[in-house]
């Protein structure tokens, strides 16, 4: 009996999740490989003939686009890859800025961590799942075999999660982040809010932590209402590898908070507003937790204490306030509630959804 050859290519030591340029440099070379099994894994017509990529192409700036695909002297498509990385802000609008006339605008992940992409963005998302399926029928048997263990590799490395998936069964060994992130992507995959309610998935600004968030703009011009869901093991203390004896996942916290936009400070932040929308989310839940906000910065510490002076309860006010204001533009104060760390995936899911009868509720107070 012969062993299987796809599954004797270690091809993992030259794609590891965490060097994405490794991934890109094998992209690229399978597009020039097979122009006619990449054409139809890019979604390009007509079929690219000669086609030349050119590598960490120049952007705006300091920025540096994966793949620029050209067909002689056409630019057919830019390319943008990511593996455990996510998106910077304004990142796919300033690529498409830098190259306004590509015929096509790609953003590639894998179906296991999607990205979101917002509509209208003029970006498609394409999945490594559907990209190495077809370069695995290549016609060019070096294509295909090394196509098929790189799927094998991507399916054997990335966890596979679902709906009865408990969120701190993480194995011993497996990649803290890597795992927290799958299960966060799952529950946003789930996510199907009704309109005008509308999500994304986005890092936290730790840059470690993934967070599937809905928003719905509130009443009040330029403020939104927002609920997120969050690990709620400080980012600074994610092991790198699950262990039995180590810190372990606390389970998903999920924040309901009103969040003011277009701000470089939270100065402004409306917290007689705050107080106002507490009286619809306070009886929406008994178990709002309940230790007490305290905001760092001056001023959002006056406001809170004014607030909880005026009868709102001291846990409302968690959130981020100045440093967020001026490194995100916008801030955000409200309440939050825990989840089990055993939660299952699909309860996540579920409480998430639950909570946009409130989120509809306090846009109309």
């Amino acid at each position: 009996m012969h062993a299987d050859p796809v599954a004797a290519i270690p091809i993992g030591h030259l794609l590891p999740l965490a060097n994405e340029n490794r991934w890109s440099d094998l992209l690229a070379v399978f597009i020039e490989a097979d122009p006619a099994t990449a054409s139809a894994a890019l979604g390009l017509q007509p079929l690219l003939s000669a086609p030349r990529v050119e590598r960490e192409a120049r952007g705006s700036g300091k920025d540096r686009i994966d793949l620029l695909v050209w067909d002689r002297d056409v630019l057919r498509a830019v390319v943008e890859v990511k593996v455990l990385s996510g998106l910077g802000r304004r990142q796919l609008d300033r690529y498409r800025d830098a190259h306004p006339d590509a015929g096509a605008y790609l953003l590639v992940f894998s179906k296991r961590l999607p990205l979101h992409l917002h509509a209208g963005s003029g970006w498609t998302g394409l999945t490594w799942d559907d990209l190495l399926t077809a370069f695995g029928c290549s016609p060019n048997a070096w294509v295909a075999e090394t196509a098929a263990a790189w799927r094998s590799h991507l399916d054997a490395a990335l966890p596979d999660v679902g709906p009865n998936t408990r969120w701190n069964d993480l194995r011993p060994g497996e990649d803290f982040v890597i795992a927290l992130r799958a299960r966060m992507s799952w529950v946003y995959g789930q996510l199907h809010p009704p309109t005008p309610i509308v999500h994304d998935l986005v890092e936290s600004a730790a840059g470690v932590s993934w967070v599937p968030r809905m928003n719905l703009p509130a009443r009040q011009p330029d403020y939104r209402i927002r609920v997120e869901a969050e690990e709620n093991l400080p980012v600074r203390d994610f092991p790198r590898y699950a262990s039995a004896t180590g810190l372990a996942p606390r389970g998903p916290s999920v924040k309901v908070c009103l969040v003011q936009t277009a701000v470089t400070t939270s100065a402004g932040f409306d917290w007689d507003y705050l107080r106002s929308l507490w009286e619809i989310m306070g009886p929406a839940r008994d178990d709002w937790v309940t230790a007490p906000a305290r905001p760092k910065a001056p001023h959002d510490r006056a406001g809170w204490q004014k607030m909880v002076a005026a009868g709102a309860p001291n846990y409302l006010g968690i959130g981020f306030g100045e440093a967020q204001a001026r490194r995100g533009h916008e801030c955000m104060f409200g309440a939050r509630f825990q989840l089990p760390p055993d939660v299952t995936l699909q309860r996540v899911a579920d409480e998430l959804h639950e909570t946009t009868d409130l989120m509809l509720k306090l846009t109309s107070a």
